[in-house]
């Protein structure tokens, strides 16, 4: 059919209301499940396309969920960072037939993320990134749900969280190593402006005491996530004959030490072995393929959408906390000594 079709055909076409097909567009439980598929049958046999902006006036509902991203200081760990590509096919996953879209905004919009949120008429906001105290106490005058990833911040019990566990994830890399006769293994990624970082050297830190080993300072790397932040960790370590291995907080770090090493004829593991952390999908390709700690960041991003979907769905906010498991995923990165 030519013309605009309306919800007023749709209902003269099938002989039912047109209050009837407005509850089957938007979600309103009112209709009886036959009358429902007749309607949805009918909306595609006629090509019916729903007007979002229409809806969203008179149901008050924009049904767009926004991410917002760290895109200030740390941008670069945001563009050279696979994590966040994975993290928002997960999210697509999360929300996927259930007439939901994305929005994504930034730190360096110049807007705060509540004049975004109002801006935008967004139902619900996911955050990566961790930002001051303020912007989440402002946050809860939104009255949406807001689902935070891998903030371990105390304000965080007042909202939805999904979050690895990070000490644990790189108490396994360390042990690993430790179990592979390494002694002398250095650190990659020391931020302490990151509780995750933290948390990770936590785990770390934790299995080398365990095993009566000394944390030295002079094998402990300030490193971005980063491809180009890790390539310059690589020149440090060719010039560090004493490590034998080395934990990273995320797989760019060792993907581009593994780099550095190739183009200086070391070989991995041979002359150094290493454990990322993450499990993005380059780390198998790469040669040696990388051993790492997986976090399932398709798991993770389609949780976050979960979540905040139920609380719109059911019209409520528990606050739940959500940690995922850290698997160690063995493969060529590492040797026995």
């Amino acid at each position: 059919m030519s013309k605009n079709i309306s919800i007023y055909d749709i209902a003269k076409y099938i002989n039912v209301s047109p209050a009837t097909v407005s509850y089957v567009i938007n979600g309103v439980n009112k209709v009886s499940d036959k009358t429902r598929k007749a309607v949805l049958e009918a909306i595609d046999e006629l090509g019916y396309v729903i007007d979002h902006n229409a809806r969203s006036l008179s149901t008050g509902k924009s049904h767009l969920i926004g991410l917002y991203l760290p895109l200030d200081y740390t941008s670069k760990t945001f563009l050279q960072n696979p994590f966040y590509v994975e993290f928002i096919g997960g999210l697509q996953l999360g929300i996927k037939d259930k007439d939901y879209d994305i929005v994504i905004g930034s730190y360096n919009n110049l807007m705060d993320i509540n004049a975004w949120a109002k801006s935008r008429k967004l139902d619900g906001i996911i955050i990566l990134g961790n930002y001051s105290e303020t912007v989440y106490k402002n946050l809860k005058d939104l009255d949406i749900p807001i689902v935070l990833t891998d903030i371990y911040e105390t304000y965080s019990s007042e909202f939805n969280n999904v979050r690895v566990d990070d000490e644990k994830g790189m108490y396994l890399a360390t042990k690993h190593l430790i179990e592979n006769n390494h002694k002398l293994i250095g650190f990659v990624g020391y931020n302490t402006s990151s509780l995750v970082d933290m948390a990770r050297f936590n785990g770390y830190k934790k299995a080398m005491d365990e095993n009566n080993l000394n944390v030295d300072f002079n094998y402990v790397y300030p490193c971005y996530a980063t491809f180009e932040s890790g390539y310059e960790v690589g020149e440090k370590l060719l010039n560090q004959s004493n490590v034998t291995a080395v934990v990273c907080v995320a797989d760019t770090i060792a993907i581009s030490i593994i780099k550095k090493f190739s183009e200086n004829n070391k070989v991995i593991p041979d002359d150094l072995s290493i454990v990322g952390f993450d499990d993005i999908q380059m780390s198998k390709y790469v040669y040696p393929s990388l051993t790492t700690i997986k976090q399932d960041i398709n798991e993770k991003g389609r949780r976050a959408s979960e979540i905040i979907i139920n609380c719109l769905v059911n019209n409520s906010n528990n606050n739940l906390i959500v940690n995922i498991d850290p698997i160690l995923i063995e493969r060529e990165s590492v040797k026995k000594i």
